[in-house]
């Protein structure tokens, strides 16, 4: 039983809380075996409840990881599956083998599943006797972030020391990862397989495909994202994925010169200044 040993954040807010419905809605369907406290974390106060949910209003004064590290305190386990409101499970969860994930996190110490596997280039050697677990390297952008994963409490504690943005946040994980001497694993076995919902506020294409032919789930009116911003979207993320490291830093200046955001670029910035 995993009661006792994780909690569930799930992590939203104010402008994103008509998806909570669809996103629970899935959860409940694919994870049927459930047993731990699940939490919405959000920003501003709701009179929105659900049986099996609990939600913490955490202030929007605050920046995103001060939010994280308020929902904190709500945590009694020594281990926590973080993941987003927009990452929506779309397959049935093996309970067995997420128990097996978080009982190899408390036998040998590791501090963080990512069960999502990009950044494939972050992806090290096999864990041995371990079918689909990889050690991550912690060395590299976005090797850990925010796709759904466990954590330790105590390595998301290190993590949440600066007030950052959410994107600022994720951008500097690896670095704390580094910092902190994380054990960091990667799962190749699609534990938690999630649709992405939402880009910039608007609807993926391909999640507007899944509720067609999954009517019921969602059931909003947010805006359609453009295919042109997709097809950038994955250029984007190829090269990024394929980019040799003594090559990155000149592709992504040259990306930012002509109008791209990196936040990558911004935090290299931001460290320069100190």
């Amino acid at each position: 039983m995993l009661k006792n040993k994780i909690t569930c954040l799930i992590f939203s807010c104010d402008k994103f809380s008509d998806l909570w419905n669809a996103n629970l809605k899935l959860l409940r369907h694919n994870w049927i075996e459930r047993d731990f406290e699940t939490y919405i974390v959000t920003d501003k106060p709701t009179d929105r409840k659900f049986p099996d949910i609990t939600i913490i209003a955490a202030g929007s004064e605050r920046e995103w990881s001060e939010r994280l590290k308020y929902a904190l305190q709500y945590v009694k386990t020594d281990f926590i599956f973080v993941t987003l409101d927009d990452y929506f499970l779309i397959k049935k969860v093996d309970n067995a083998r997420m128990e097996h994930l978080v009982n190899l996190m408390e036998r040998y110490v590791y501090d963080y599943i990512r069960l999502y596997k990009k950044p494939t280039k972050a992806t090290s050697k096999r864990l041995n006797g371990e079918k689909g677990l990889y050690h991550i390297k912690t060395d590299i952008n976005y090797s850990v972030n925010l796709y759904p994963s466990f954590w330790s409490k105590k390595f998301l504690e290190y993590c949440v020391r600066e007030p950052r943005t959410a994107w600022m946040f994720e951008v500097n994980l690896h670095k704390c990862a580094v910092e902190y001497g994380a054990r960091c694993l990667v799962s190749y076995q699609e534990d938690y397989k999630i649709l992405d919902v939402v880009r910039k506020g608007k609807i993926l294409n391909k999640a507007t495909r899944y509720f067609k032919k999954n009517p019921g789930i969602y059931e909003g009116t947010r805006e359609l994202q453009p295919i042109s911003y997709e097809i950038k979207l994955w250029f984007k993320t190829a090269i990024q994925e394929r980019t040799p490291p003594y090559l990155f830093k000149f592709v992504r200046c040259m990306y930012v010169r002509f109008g791209g955001q990196s936040f990558t670029y911004q935090m290299d910035k931001e460290q320069k200044s100190f």
